[in-house]
């Protein structure tokens, strides 16, 4: 442990294997050129015997990453269903996100402005309907449809139909020479 607290004092720009000598600090500068030898081929022992441990760990690491790949395998956990976790924990975390909750908010009261603008709506189309204007054209339109309907009916002619049983409606106009020609007194 104190090999390390003194190697971690000397501060190095380069690795050792380049050439470069550490900064000295106050306790190398102390040194005499034997001790400060010394402690540099200290340095270097760690430096190669941390270099292999870390080597180590690296191959141990990449061990146990590939027994995890053939696990996944085995359980048939592959690259599609951990894609498919990896969207749904994303869109969780992004619906529960505030951005989310306000554009929600916003498009639930743009929701119910719009249902009540065609509530309303209704209710005057409601009021149109029932008004004495409409009733009167709706009185007008039926009467002129049923007109047309009763002059057809007047004038059509099934195998049924005997000579002489068709009745002739007079027009309007016949109608009115009619009255005048009774008004006057003549038949």
């Amino acid at each position: 442990m104190a090999d390390m607290d003194t190697s971690e004092k000397t501060q190095t720009h380069l690795s050792p294997d380049d050439g470069a000598v550490p900064k000295p600090d106050k306790e190398t500068a102390e040194m005499s050129a034997e001790e400060r030898a010394l402690k540099e081929k200290e340095w270097l022992e760690e430096l190669h015997k941390t270099e292999e441990e870390v080597n180590t760990l690296k191959q141990v690491l990449a061990s146990k990453q590939k027994r995890v790949n053939d696990l996944k395998k085995l359980l048939g956990v592959g690259i599609v269903s951990r894609f498919s976790k990896d969207m749904n924990e994303s869109i969780t975390r992004l619906s529960e996100s505030d951005v989310m909750l306000k554009a929600n908010s916003a498009f639930k009261s743009a929701g119910e402005k719009t249902s009540a603008a065609f509530s309303t709506v209704g209710r005057k189309l409601e009021d149109v309907k029932n008004s004495e204007f409409m009733k009167s054209v709706e009185e007008k339109v039926g009467s002129a449809y049923d007109s047309v309907k009763r002059s057809k009916s007047l004038f059509a002619i099934g195998p049924e139909a005997k000579v002489g049983s068709i009745k002739h409606e007079p027009s309007p106009a016949e109608a009115a020479t009619d009255v005048a020609t009774e008004a006057s007194g003549n038949p």
